[in-house]
């Protein structure tokens, strides 16, 4: 995690925020930077710090300019007052805040005042940024870890079932919780490849359909589960392709290798791995597929730079996933829970699709959208009857998509590569 804090002088406020920040979790990447950078510190900040018995005297006070070529999870600008102006960052960030302060070094009077106004700014800084650090960093890291250990609990159940015994798992193709619906998936039977053994009902697209996969292409599948959307890419990319399946649950990566093994493919591999750090060098893939896999990844920003990072200048993904359009109400977001995570962990379509515009994809396409249509019976244990028709007549809903996006031609090793 890199943070970046950011203040026009750069010599007090900033600097107590950063050494706050690096106490609460030294695990943390923190620089501080402005625009009137002296290269030295306010001594009294540095006094006000040592007193609570944190050393800040180390820290050097640069250029904002020094930073841009980099990228970052949060730059936080913290000036306050209507005379200051905090100092604009045109580098990558994924997220902006400001959270502002007084400038104490301002403080005239009695040695007695400013001292007192020192310390109790920094009071403030250390109160406002403790709640950003549990709030934004240390309960986001735990839910993540949560989120990824419940679903990697969840698929390795999965990867010991047949189909059949699958179809009735909330992520299957035959509805939740012992209803027999199809609300997801879709399928493979008629396309060339396909493997019964491989297809354990938990995709909610067909991703090669629209993966435009020519023969001897190098094609990805993150989140390749038992190994299905993998055959029936090798089936189009031919014994002179190269088929790679990531995912992140071992009984899975032990189901695949096994179908591939039945198979004879020589040309298909598995790979164990996260899907925001890949176990693969950059400008590898010539296309990337996912099915139903990028909306249980935590940080999707990460997830779709990775995707960026290993295709090659002119390859594309193709990727089916389920997204929201509207506001759900309270009650269904814990209906849609019980989904096995395929839509918890779903989120706007304009979010979802701005997120690989920012990745730094051309050519973005939704190339399919289906409604899904979670059945009555299970939207009223969550939703009174006046609900669940200002619901319906609201709009607002859950689809599975297929989106299309191309590295652009031009893009080298220098660019998220």
């Amino acid at each position: 995690m890199k943070i970046l804090i950011l203040c026009t002088g750069n010599s007090c406020r900033s600097q107590m925020a950063h050494g706050f920040l690096q106490s609460f979790d030294k695990n943390l990447t923190v620089c501080s930077a402005g625009t009137e950078a002296s290269g030295k510190l306010n001594q009294k900040a540095v006094a006000a710090m040592k007193e609570i018995g944190i050393d800040i005297s180390h820290h050097t006070s640069d250029s904002v300019d020094l930073y841009l070529d980099q990228e970052w999870d949060y730059v936080i600008t913290v000036c306050g007052g209507a005379n200051e102006n905090c100092p604009a960052f045109l580098g990558k960030v994924k997220h902006r805040l400001h959270i502002g302060f007084d400038d104490p070094s301002h403080a005239v009077g009695s040695e007695e005042f400013i001292w007192s106004e020192f310390r109790r700014v920094r009071e403030e800084i250390k109160s406002e940024f403790y709640k950003f650090y549990v709030e934004k960093i240390k309960n986001n890291f735990m839910n993540q870890q949560d989120l990824k250990n419940i679903v990697k609990e969840k698929y390795s159940e999965i990867a010991k079932q047949s189909k059949q015994q699958n179809e009735t798992s909330c992520c299957g193709s035959s509805g939740c919780c012992g209803d027999d619906y199809t609300i997801f998936s879709e399928s493979y039977e008629n396309l060339d490849g396909y493997n019964p053994d491989a297809d354990l009902g938990l995709g909610c697209g067909l991703p090669t359909e629209f993966a435009h996969i020519k023969p001897g292409d190098t094609v990805v599948d993150l989140g390749s589960g038992a190994g299905n959307d993998c055959f029936v890419a090798r089936e189009i990319a031919g014994e002179t392709g190269k088929i790679i399946g990531i995912d992140m649950t071992e009984a899975m990566i032990e189901k695949a290798r096994e179908n591939a093994e039945k198979l004879g493919f020589n040309n298909v591999e598995f790979r164990l791995g996260d899907i925001e750090k890949m176990p693969m060098t950059a400008n590898k893939a010539d296309v990337v597929i996912s099915n139903c896999v990028l909306n249980l990844v935590p940080d999707k920003e990460k997830a779709f730079d990775e995707i960026y990072r290993i295709l090659k200048p002119g390859g594309h993904l193709s990727v089916s996933d389920v997204v929201i359009e509207g506001n759900l109400p309270e009650g269904i977001k814990e209906a849609a829970e019980m989904y096995a995570g395929c839509v918890s962990g779903a989120i706007q379509l304009n979010d979802y699709l701005h997120i690989i515009y920012e990745s730094g994809f051309d050519n973005i396409e939704v190339q399919k959208k289906k409604a899904i249509l979670v059945p009555d019976e299970i939207l009223l244990k969550y939703l009174t009857g006046p609900q669940l028709e200002a619901f319906k007549a609201s709009g607002t809903g859950i689809f599975s998509i297929t989106v299309y996006a191309e590295k652009p031609q031009g893009c080298g090793c220098n660019c998220n590569c």
